[in-house]
């Protein structure tokens, strides 16, 4: 339950203001003593709460959570509830943790700000999650969306990401039954899972990887994830991203994880260039960027550029070393427990289908449970929308209970999913 003092404080179209001039992104003092996923903070969300038409209302919530580097910290997420509450033949709610792919070291981009703004359009194709979101709440599942790169916004921090995810959750069990709250009366009412593509699948790989050890107390309720494009090892983008369309992607996670570790900030800032096109302040410059932006910024270009030694310089930091396999190699910290829904496009562009095929093979290794879907047709964009309907299948699966008995290994199998329709410009 969470705390009798707690207050949900009501907001007006006025205060919704970016995260960096909002007094609200703040966390209490002594917020440290307080347990992981312990709510700070709550707020009816500013401006129109039915953004969404299948929405009833929604929350922001700021709890506490913990770090990459396991020191204490804080991170918001948004509680989005649904107009009319599944009831699965069990008798429980759906609560879906939803991972966007935000992809910026700045926390104006988080969506606890943006999926509240009109989409911004985009040259890629790339498709918004308002469309998404509104399918979700019509089969009335609850979704919470977590900031999970944090107040430093550590985007590249998969630690801190998948902490965030777990403690998002742990706070939403927290405010079942509190007055005021529409929501259900305990938090044994509900189940739940996570789904994330691209980004967002880092967030909620880590938080399943990490669920065992970091919050085993939610094992009871936990009924899978969905992972979509999934980034098996973000350090590839050094060779695969480089010198190519996606190129601001490479950026921004460096910018990401300078964020997170004092050493590898001060260390990279010391390497770059203080002359010509490619200096420090144009590669600083992502710092308030997301990844279309960065994308616009940043294409083609090589990243090694940047630095005074090129590609030596990022090989010769020893905490970057680390971080490649720390935050960067899923599968670091174990086998996940709960079951897996993989899907990925073969041909996808941004991150190599064998990163994927080796990570399932090592999780074979742990006995895990995944359904492993290879589409023939597409790429990373593509499979946002190839992938969707089959995502939200096997959720609806868990969520009524035709999954529970899957048994464990990796299944995996080849598809071939041709739904997305590239836009005309």
């Amino acid at each position: 339950m969470a705390p009798s003092t707690l207050e949900v404080t009501s907001s007006t179209g006025s205060d919704h203001l970016l995260p960096t001039k909002d007094p609200w992104y703040t966390a209490p003092a002594d917020f440290e003593t307080s347990t992981p996923g312990a709510v700070l903070r709550i707020r009816t969300i500013p401006g129109e709460p039915t953004v969404f038409s299948n929405a009833a209302v929604a929350y922001h919530i700021l709890y506490r959570t913990t770090g990459s580097r396991y020191q204490p910290t804080w991170a918001v997420t948004s509680l989005v509830i649904p107009k009319k509450a599944f009831v699965s033949p069990s008798g429980h709610n759906a609560l879906l943790s939803y991972q966007i792919a935000y992809n910026t070291p700045t926390i104006d981009w988080g969506p606890s700000y943006r999926i509240f703004q009109p989409p911004l359009p985009n040259n890629y194709g790339i498709p918004t999650d308002r469309e998404k979101f509104e399918i979700i709440l019509s089969r009335g599942w609850f979704v919470t969306i977590p900031d999970f790169e944090g107040p430093r916004a550590a985007f590249g921090a998969t630690v801190q990401a998948g902490h965030a995810t777990l403690d998002s959750i742990r706070a939403v069990l927290s405010l079942t039954g509190t007055p005021g709250i529409s929501l259900p009366s305990s938090a044994d009412k509900f189940k739940y899972a996570m789904w994330g593509y691209s980004g967002g699948s880092l967030a909620s790989e880590k938080a399943a990887e990490l669920q065992v050890q970091y919050a085993p107390e939610l094992a009871a309720g936990f009924v899978g994830a969905a992972l979509g494009g999934l980034v098996s090892n973000l350090g590839a983008l050094y060779t695969i991203t480089n010198k190519t369309p996606y190129t601001g992607n490479l950026v921004l996670v460096l910018l990401g994880v300078m964020n997170e570790y004092p050493e590898v900030d001060a260390y990279l800032r010391s390497r770059l260039k203080t002359e010509g096109p490619q200096d420090a302040a144009a590669f600083l410059k992502g710092r308030d960027m997301d990844s279309l932006q960065a994308f616009n910024a940043y294409g083609g270009q090589d990243i090694f550029g940047y630095f005074l030694g090129g590609q030596a310089d990022l090989e010769a930091c020893e905490a970057l070393r680390k971080i490649e396999k720390v935050e960067w190699m899923l599968g670091y910290h174990g086998a996940p427990e709960i079951p897996l829904f993989v899907y990925k496009a073969i041909g996808d562009e941004m991150t190599p289908i064998a990163d994927t095929d080796a990570h399932m093979e090592h999780y074979k290794r742990f006995g895990a449970s995944v359904q492993y879907e290879r589409n023939t047709v597409g790429g990373h964009v593509s499979e946002i929308v190839n992938g969707q309907g089959r995502a939200i299948e096997w959720l609806a699966g868990v969520f009524e209970g035709r999954h529970g008995a899957a048994g464990k290994g990796i299944n995996i199998r080849d598809v071939t999913v041709d739904l997305y329709k590239p836009p005309s410009f």
